[in-house]
């Protein structure tokens, strides 16, 4: 009797869950820091290979893997093949939760009657649940050429969308653009939109996800923040992530959505060294509990009174190389002796390498002050 029969399958399945299977690719929900962590191709890749190989030990763990070895694709070359084996009589269609589509793969140089490959493809992924759209490389204009329209399709059991700004795309529609799959998408959670053009994108659609819980910007700009602030219903957004800011006041998307946002994230941009977004924030949105951000790249707020609805603040320990030493700690003690206008603040988590901080005897300080305040310090 081998070691492989002697195990129950439902062990095996938890086994290979956990060898296989990465929670952050497919979350809904949010998680500080995580946003714009993730590549489209990594680590799901590495994941889908550990599939590859235990399907290959024997026809037992080939029969039980199956179903991870389907869970993620990533549409590309040989298209003809994954649409044979998400179409065929044992239906693995079913087991596709989350897909990778370069906007390369739905470019429509040509007018064609018959739809994308692609297209037909997610359309056999009926419970497909995490859509992402990458960053276009540097291709040949031949491989990237959006002449005419792109299909649309209902993408009713999506609940996380990445999706990577491409201007030539977008004039297709259908499915190259964001307010046709957004409206295709009604049951959204989580969206994350990337390689936001400065240029105007004027898109005059309506927009409505009433489950949309978390909303995270590569970039705001004005175009973009009169469109979520106007023409966007999203009335259960409760977490917001910008990466950078390129204009001077984000009031408008305060005065739409500030009542209802529950926590703010900052990235890891300079352009929140120009302009201080935090002291706004805290005025309009009366309901923030939780606030992160990446202490050597945020302006420290100009707080003259106490904000009660603060009870969490994460600080990342990302170094900006455009500070000497002794700046760093003057930055890094300013953000620190804000911290007690928060008047309900208990927890304070840090993020990132914060080991020569801590070792610094002038953190110890810092430190001694924060228990005062009652904080619990989270590394």
């Amino acid at each position: 009797m081998t070691a492989v029969s002697l195990f129950p399958s439902e062990l095996w399945l938890e086994i290979f869950e956990w060898a296989t299977f990465y929670p952050d690719a497919y979350a809904t929900s949010y998680k500080p820091f995580c946003s714009t962590a993730l590549s489209e191709a990594q680590p799901t890749c590495r994941d889908t290979a550990i599939s590859c190989s235990l399907a290959l030990v024997c026809r037992l763990w080939h029969a039980l893997v199956i179903e991870f070895l389907y869970r993620d694709v990533r549409i590309g070359y040989g298209q003809s093949t994954l649409k044979g084996a998400l179409c065929d009589e044992q239906g693995y269609g079913k087991f596709v939760r989350r897909a990778v589509l370069p906007f390369q793969y739905t470019s429509t140089p040509t007018w064609n009657p018959a739809p994308l490959p692609s297209v037909e493809i997610l359309k056999l992924c009926n419970r497909l649940e995490v859509l992402i759209r990458p960053r276009s490389p540097p291709l040949s204009t031949v491989s990237q050429q959006f002449q005419f329209d792109a299909e649309s399709l209902p993408l009713p059991s999506l609940k996380r969308l990445e999706w990577n700004y491409n201007l030539d795309a977008e004039h297709s529609g259908g499915i190259n653009s964001l307010g046709a799959t957004l409206q295709n998408a009604p049951n959204l959670q989580y969206l994350s939109i990337g390689s936001v053009p400065r240029v105007p994108m004027i898109d005059f659609r309506k927009v409505s996800l009433p489950f949309l819980e978390t909303l995270a910007l590569s970039s705001l700009s004005g175009q973009l923040m009169h469109q979520i602030s106007y023409r966007w219903d999203l009335p259960s957004l409760s977490h917001i992530v910008l990466g950078a800011v390129t204009v001077p006041d984000i009031s408008c998307l305060w005065d739409t959505y500030g009542a209802q946002i529950k926590s703010l994230e900052l990235g890891r941009h300079a352009s929140f060294l120009v302009r201080d977004v935090i002291t706004p924030t805290l005025n309009n949105c009366p309901h923030l509990e939780e606030l992160n951000y990446h202490i050597f790249f945020t302006l420290p707020p100009m707080l003259h009174e106490s904000h009660e609805s603060i009870h969490t603040v994460g600080l990342h320990s990302a170094p900006n190389l455009m500070f000497p030493s002794d700046d760093t700690w003057i930055l890094l003690e300013r953000h620190f002796e804000i911290l007690e206008y928060l008047t309900s603040l208990h927890t304070v988590r840090l993020f990132g390498d914060w080991s020569q901080i801590v070792a610094d005897p002038r953190f110890a300080t810092i430190f001694v002050k924060l228990r005062e305040h009652g904080c619990q310090v989270v590394v």
